[in-house]
């Protein structure tokens, strides 16, 4: 019974664990179920997940329908793509901001087009990335100066897709 109060408070706050059995059991009982997508949703760390983020469809935009920043190739903007799902330099940004850039349980929503710490630029975007990586030692992969102005203009171009779609 005790078990039972607990995996239902923490349904409710969002904060089970997707390997317990609990847990298992109650979100199959509330119909929820893991995406299928390309790549793996990781599970967050703890008892801290958020059942949305977990379980929402996930869709990794398509390249060719991204704005491009000014002075931006296309090409450097797929490179962008490519570290930002780990397919170059051994990128990790998806691996909490989603396949998507909508955020998850350990990453903020980049799609939204508000980006709290900085002006919205490439400029901008680059900025608090540098920042974050030196707070979060390991979660930069091998990102050379590169691979970071792409990311920067990757993140630009999904937060403004968002924004004109709306």
């Amino acid at each position: 019974m005790r078990g039972r109060l607990i995996a239902t408070v923490g349904m409710i706050l969002g904060i089970w664990t997707a390997s317990s059995p609990l847990a298992d059991a109650q979100q199959e009982a509330h119909g929820l179920t893991r995406p299928q997508t390309e790549t793996p949703v990781p599970d967050s760390a703890g008892l801290y997940s958020s059942p949305i983020a977990s379980f929402r469809k996930q869709t990794r935009p398509p390249i060719d329908s991204l704005p491009l920043p000014p002075g931006v190739t296309r090409e450097q903007l797929a490179l962008g793509d490519r570290v930002f799902h780990g397919e170059a330099a051994n990128g990790q940004c998806s691996s909490c901001h989603g396949i998507d850039g909508a955020g998850g349980p350990r990453g903020t929503d980049l799609k939204a087009g508000n980006l709290a710490w900085s002006d919205g630029s490439v400029s901008g975007i680059k900025g608090v990335m540098m920042h974050n990586m030196t707070i979060q030692p390991g979660m930069d992969g091998n990102l050379q100066p590169a691979d970071i102005d792409a990311v920067a203009a990757y993140v630009w171009a999904i937060g403004r897709k968002t924004q004109t779609n709306q």
